[in-house]
């Protein structure tokens, strides 16, 4: 990993898509950032060492840092608050109970669980001084993918604008959002790859075009399998032959692998697809 110098300024390169919106005359492009690889704790305890005054071992900074974050989760899942240079942290509560059910303990899985981040005046800072990359990115020819979501989340965007979202769950079904996604044709690679980032056993699964459902231009489900990891963080890369039209085969596949990651157990952030340009199913 390139080591960052933290005196210099954070850079950050855009992506520019266009909005289905806007006219010829004014060429209106949505903006997201193009995200960066998912680090671990050694890999940011490597710099941290590094830039140390007192010559500290890599391996002794991961295994403090992970005994902070171990006891921030411990108090978090308390009912404490956390606070840190980052922001601050607390836990959040969905579900409902019936009255009868207070007179012992509540089965936990009626009730889902999170955590709530606040930036902190200094990470609102850093982002406001953040070097912008002036070359911006033009939108990408085939596939893009633009979001993963819970099975549940795209049949009811309704729920989902009330705060009533669920989250992706193992077992169940996931909805990758995007445009031209459409997955056909001949070869081992055509399909939807996930991979397994961050801390964790190395991990990944592969589902064939026969195992996806729906598989249109706009939307393309996989089944999450049953033992994955609830927390882990996964990215996601398709593979198909079909052409934009969704219709018919270009001569060699088009890979596309989506900036961001999606997190089990979590309500995934939801793209303005009337922006973007990606009409409903």
């Amino acid at each position: 990993m390139e080591m960052k110098d933290p005196t210099q300024k954070s850079k950050l390169l855009l992506q520019a898509i266009e909005l289905s919106i806007s006219s010829e005359a004014t060429k209106e492009l949505y903006v997201r950032p193009v995200l960066q690889k998912c680090l671990t704790m050694e890999e940011i305890a490597a710099e941290v060492a590094v830039l140390s005054s007192r010559n500290e071992d890599a391996s002794e900074v991961t295994r403090t840092g992970n005994l902070i974050f171990e006891r921030m989760m411990w108090y978090l899942s308390s009912g404490y608050s956390v606070s840190t240079k980052m922001g601050s942290f607390r836990l959040t509560i969905k579900g409902t109970l019936q009255e009868s059910e207070l007179s012992s303990a509540p089965n936990p899985e009626k009730l889902t669980f999170g955590i709530a981040y606040t930036m902190s005046k200094e990470m609102r800072d850093e982002l406001s001084d953040v070097e912008i990359n002036a070359k911006i990115l033009a939108p990408e020819v085939g596939p893009q993918l633009f979001s993963v979501v819970s099975g549940f989340d795209n049949d009811h965007p309704d729920e989902v604008a009330k705060g009533k979202g669920v989250a992706i769950t193992p077992g169940q079904l996931c909805i990758i959002r995007g445009r031209n996604i459409k997955v056909g044709g001949e070869g081992e690679d055509i399909g939807v790859k996930i991979i397994r980032q961050g801390e964790g056993s190395p991990e990944e699964h592969f589902f064939s075009v026969t195992q996806l459902s729906p598989n249109t231009p706009t939307r393309v489900g996989f089944v999450l399998p049953a033992d994955v990891e609830d927390g882990s963080i996964w990215s996601i890369t398709l593979c198909t032959q079909y052409g934009n039209s969704g219709a018919k085969f270009v001569k060699e596949p088009r890979i596309a692998t989506m900036n961001d990651v999606f997190i089990v157990g979590e309500e995934q952030e939801e793209e303005d697809e009337g922006e973007v340009g990606i009409p409903n199913p």
